[in-house]
């Protein structure tokens, strides 16, 4: 069994033990089956030993004109095979609606303005733009990035192997993600000799780094005093590391093997919900909710 057909029968499993998700599961895996027949001509991407200097100083690999120039096609390749394909499945149709404007947008323009928005992460700009083009602000981002994760999969695994064969001197320990510069999503804790460490994981590209184990990631608290953890009985593999001080949290799988169930983010938006009604915030989120 490959590991999309593994993955997708975790997947599943999951979802038949929590059935309420699966109107929203629909999304995602309509996007991954349509991704995984994409097919991307190969390209060249500039070697990111390069960017060493900058990488040392905080800035992520992906913010670099030149990587950006390199994957802008390829990027608005799937972009738009996956919009045309999420138009013939089933999804919500709003979605499907908002989908069709930006088919319509695709079909008459070229997708670099918008690409470039979403890869800085302007904001505003993204706003901006969506706005005066009739389009849905949260469906560009959002399909924006899965069409940018399919194409810098390779960059994201020479990133890991990087830092891996130099792991003192491009240590990364930041609190977003050396890849593309987002906030992490989600985290993982993995064993490691005697103990575990900390992994963050981006929404948007899906890098993995590590991390200090103690400590908030949004404003850095270290103090133990003010820090505790949620444990939900129903989801034995999963917790809620929290911040008393900023009242932030983030959802952490605690196990190893079911990376595809959850580290999905949507697969445990029922715990998002749980940490809402205790007045918690979390950042890093590339949802349509």
């Amino acid at each position: 069994m490959n590991s999309n057909n593994k993955n997708q029968e975790l997947i599943s499993e999951y979802l038949a033990k929590h059935p309420f998700l699966q109107e929203i599961g629909q999304l995602p895996a309509a996007i991954d089956c349509i991704l995984a027949e994409v097919h991307v001509d190969d390209f060249v991407l500039p070697e990111i030993t390069g960017q060493l200097e900058d990488f040392k100083k905080g800035i992520p690999v992906l913010q670099h004109a030149d990587i950006q120039a390199a994957i802008g096609k390829p990027v608005e390749i799937v972009l738009r095979e996956l919009v045309k394909g999420l138009l013939t499945v089933e999804i919500p149709d709003a979605l499907k609606g908002f989908c069709r404007s930006l088919d319509e947008y695709l079909d008459k323009n070229a997708a670099t303005e918008m690409i470039g928005y979403v890869l800085c992460q302007e904001s505003e700009s993204i706003q901006s733009f969506s706005e005066k083009q009739g389009l849905n602000e949260k469906t560009v981002s959002y399909l924006v990035w899965h069409a940018v994760s399919c194409v810098v999969s390779p960059l994201v695994k020479q990133v890991s192997e990087w830092q891996q064969a130099e792991e003192q001197e491009n240590a990364w320990e930041r609190n977003y993600c050396p890849v593309c510069g987002s906030l992490p999503s989600m985290a993982q804790l993995k064993k490691k000799n005697q103990g575990r460490e900390r992994h963050l994981v981006c929404g948007n590209c899906s890098a993995s780094w590590h991390y200090k184990r103690i400590g908030c990631i949004n404003c850095n608290n270290e103090d133990l005093k003010k820090m505790s953890i949620l444990e939900i009985e129903a989801e034995p593999e999963m917790r809620l590391d929290v911040c008393d001080e900023c009242h932030h949290y983030i959802k952490t799988y605690v196990n190893e093997g079911k990376e595809a169930v959850y580290l999905a983010d949507w697969t445990t938006l029922h715990l998002d919900m749980q940490a809402q009604t205790e007045g918690l915030e979390k950042k890093g989120n590339n949802s349509l909710l």
